[in-house]
């Protein structure tokens, strides 16, 4: 898969990589060796999961936003294009930090060794070495074990949510996907985690013992109750997300858990106003009145987002649009999404895993529906007057919308 304006780069600083996805770690090691390992320069808290990633560190960058620290992030898929991806203090990566971070890579001799995620990945940790942090945000972008972000020597780790996705790569259960996931733990650290299913809990913990390793749960070691946030001394009252979900709060409260063992001080006026400005596209993000996106692409997420909409909208007409990736399990998220939708706009993206959606179309089943074949085609005011329009199915579906709509 192309990250956009990313092969620039490659072309001008004379550095390939392959498209293809290879989960292990060998190669992504030789080649931080070779410049370095900056890695290992920063204090590092870093997120995996099925879940909840993005929201999760949409939390932790307003926490330390608010205080006034220091920061980074690495996050995937990017809504833009690549410069989204590497952040410093919530602003993206400029072309002037990617030349100088090519420049150098093309230098220390890394052409050829890696695949394109894993070059991004080292290109972000190049460019957040030479800079002064407080602490980087790094997403796993699949799995946890063998992604390539898996790659520092010490880290907080967090885990907000486990349920089956990638099954390709991670395995087919529940147990398999959290082995991987798991693995982002590290030797004598700290691991945060939300509500996880049984399976992946028991293999979760497994882990943490084989790591020696501490866990601090959901629930049993913290929890958010009634808007007020309780850990051990802490206790912060009066926390209310913009975010729109009930999943939101575990992910609030996981953020904040990994930022207090993190070694921040926390003071309840800036945690207040973090919790409350803390957003993130393509998460329930409202658009306008009657419009929102939500990139739902698997069970666990549908399964929310059908909540959040019986929620939010129990008494509204819901027109869905929807564009999904073809190695999605698209018929549970349509029997899902069948259960509350008045209509359905199945559309064709330009995504090299985009599902044609006259496949959408015959699985649905559906009484009102119809095909989009182009996204610029969409009319996303037609149901305003009398329910909400909701955009799902797929991050890339909704990054492709808004570039075309210039939402």
């Amino acid at each position: 898969m192309e990250i956009k304006n990313f092969n620039k780069y490659k072309k001008k600083w004379n550095i390939e990589s392959e498209t293809v996805i290879k989960p292990g770690l060998e190669t992504i090691q030789a080649a931080l060796k070779k410049l370095g390992n900056p890695q290992d320069k920063h204090k590092i808290i870093h997120v995996a999961g099925t879940n909840g990633k993005g929201s999760t560190i949409a939390f932790l960058t307003a926490l330390a936003k608010d205080p006034g620290l220091s920061y980074a992030s690495f996050t995937s898929p990017s809504i833009v294009d690549v410069h989204d991806q590497i952040q410093i203090n919530s602003m993206p990566v400029t072309e002037k930090q990617m030349d100088e971070a090519f420049s150098y890579m093309q230098r220390k001799g890394i052409s050829g060794m890696l695949t394109d995620f894993e070059l991004l990945t080292v290109t972000a940790f190049v460019v957040f070495e030479t800079m002064e942090l407080d602490i980087i945000f790094i997403e796993a972008g699949m799995g946890g074990r063998l992604d390539s972000t898996n790659v520092m020597k010490n880290s907080v780790s967090i885990i907000p949510s486990i349920s089956i996705d990638h099954t390709k790569f991670l395995g087919d259960t529940i147990e398999k996907i959290s082995w991987h996931k798991a693995g982002i733990l590290k030797h004598n650290s700290q691991l945060v985690i939300g509500p996880l299913v049984e399976p992946a809990r028991t293999v979760v913990y497994k882990e943490a013992e084989d790591k020696e390793a501490n866990v601090l749960e959901y629930n049993k070691n913290f929890s958010i109750k009634n808007h007020k946030y309780r850990f051990k001394e802490y206790s912060f009252s009066d926390l209310h997300p913009q975010m729109i979900g009930r999943h939101q709060q575990s992910n609030m409260a996981l953020a904040i858990t990994a930022m207090l063992i993190s070694g921040f001080k926390l003071v309840e006026t800036n945690v207040q106003t973090a919790v409350n400005s803390a957003k993130l596209p393509g998460r329930m993000e409202k658009i306008r009145d009657n419009l929102y996106m939500d990139g739902a692409h698997n069970q666990e997420s549908v399964d929310a987002l059908v909540e959040t909409i019986q929620e939010m909208f129990p008494n509204k007409n819901i027109h869905l649009i929807v564009g999904i990736l073809r190695d999605k399990d698209y018929v549970y998220m349509l029997r899902k999404l069948e259960g509350i939708a008045s209509t359905f706009e199945f559309v064709n993206f330009q995504h090299e895993r985009a599902l044609d959606a006259t496949i959408l179309y015959n699985h649905c089943s559906h009484s009102v529906k119809s095909i989009t074949l182009d996204a610029t085609n969409i009319d996303l005011n037609k149901n305003s007057d009398n329910g909400v329009t909701i955009v799902t199915g797929s991050f890339y579906f909704i990054a492709e919308l808004k570039e075309k709509t210039g939402i």
